[in-house]
């Protein structure tokens, strides 16, 4: 039995209750096994090949959700004239929180808290706004092996924030 074979319906009904419609959920069922098949000869000594291919899922998932708030997010003014219920109450709610942080606050004290390694792939992406591919060759690493390291930082950067926001900015407001 193939990989494919053992985890595509395993993984398609993952990213479907993730994402909620099927077609993109196949679409992006396929996105993960082409990246299985693109790193099989890393994998073959892979301690937990299931992991990693819930691991990539579950980050395309991840990205095809931000995609879609963001495309939502200019959709959202235009139906909000229109008086649309259509929009999702809660995409609103972390539309509406997230435009009231000053993230201006936190950079320079997030930045501080990581590693010299984790500042200059900071630097790389966000403020020279490098592509993945640009900095792969700069660092001389593969793009995916990159693209996981902009994954944890994303998630130390989130961590770091709610830690720095805590202590230095929230106020009684919230």
């Amino acid at each position: 039995m193939t990989l494919c074979e053992r985890y595509h319906s395993k993984i398609l009904k993952y990213l479907y209750y993730s994402i909620g419609n099927i077609e993109d959920a196949k679409d992006i069922t396929q996105e993960v096994f082409v990246i299985v098949y693109n790193r099989i000869d890393e994998l073959q000594n892979h301690e937990n090949i299931g992991g990693f291919i819930y691991q990539t899922a579950k980050f395309l998932a991840a990205n095809f959700k931000r995609k879609t708030i963001k495309k939502n997010s200019k959709e959202t003014s235009i139906n909000m004239e229109i008086g649309s219920k259509e929009s999702d109450l809660y995409e609103k709610m972390i539309m509406i929180y997230d435009s009231e942080i000053d993230e201006s606050k936190y950079v320079d004290n997030v930045l501080l808290m990581l590693s010299e390694d984790k500042q200059r792939l900071y630097k790389l992406y966000y403020i020279e706004n490098k592509t993945y591919k640009e900095i792969s060759k700069i660092l001389n690493v593969n793009e995916t092996s990159l693209r996981m390291r902009y994954m944890r930082l994303r998630r130390e950067i989130k961590k770091i924030t709610h830690h720095v926001a805590k202590e230095k900015f929230v106020t009684e407001e919230y």
